[in-house]
């Protein structure tokens, strides 16, 4: 069992919901420190989302670690998700780590100058509900690259500049 986190196609799916899961709940909590004004959660939702919008390093690096040897098992429509996952990730991941730093400067902000942690902590959560939408829609075309099961339509066509031949 321990040698499957060596593979890491395998860390991929296994830490893959971490920055979706873990990025909603952490919104729930900044959204309710932010309606009652607490200070306490406010700064823990701030630690939560700097975590799991974080989380999509190295989730990303897995995947870009799993991509050659995933691509060669797949069939064409399998491929062609896979290649519009990555272009999604590739796109919209850096909103996640502006996310995360975001979520670190308003932590720290709110510690230097105390008043400044609500208007930050607004921020943050302007910044996380896109973050939240995107990370939702890459793990969406990323849930039917080995499922045709879910593949209700074929992916949308776009340019790709890692796409294998």
């Amino acid at each position: 069992m321990i040698e499957l986190l060596y593979e890491p196609a395998y860390r991929h799916v296994l830490f893959n919901h971490v920055p979706i899961i873990g990025l909603l709940m952490s919104c729930v909590v900044l959204l309710a420190g932010l309606a009652m004004r607490q200070v306490a959660v406010l700064r823990l939702a701030l630690l939560m989302i700097a975590a799991t919008a974080g989380a999509s390093i190295p989730v990303a690096g897995f995947g870009d670690q799993a991509y050659p040897e995933i691509f060669g098992k797949l069939d064409g429509t399998g491929r062609e998700w896979l290649d519009y996952h990555i272009y999604l990730a590739d796109t919209w991941l850096p909103l996640l780590y502006l996310n995360s730093l975001l979520a670190i400067a308003a932590f720290i902000g709110g510690y230097w100058r105390r008043p400044f942690l609500i208007p930050m902590a607004a921020v943050v959560a302007v910044v996380t509900l896109p973050a939240i939408v995107m990370a939702s829609w890459i793990g969406y075309a990323g849930g039917k690259i080995k499922h045709p099961e879910f593949r209700y339509e074929n992916p949308p066509v776009f340019e790709s500049s890692r796409r294998l031949p």
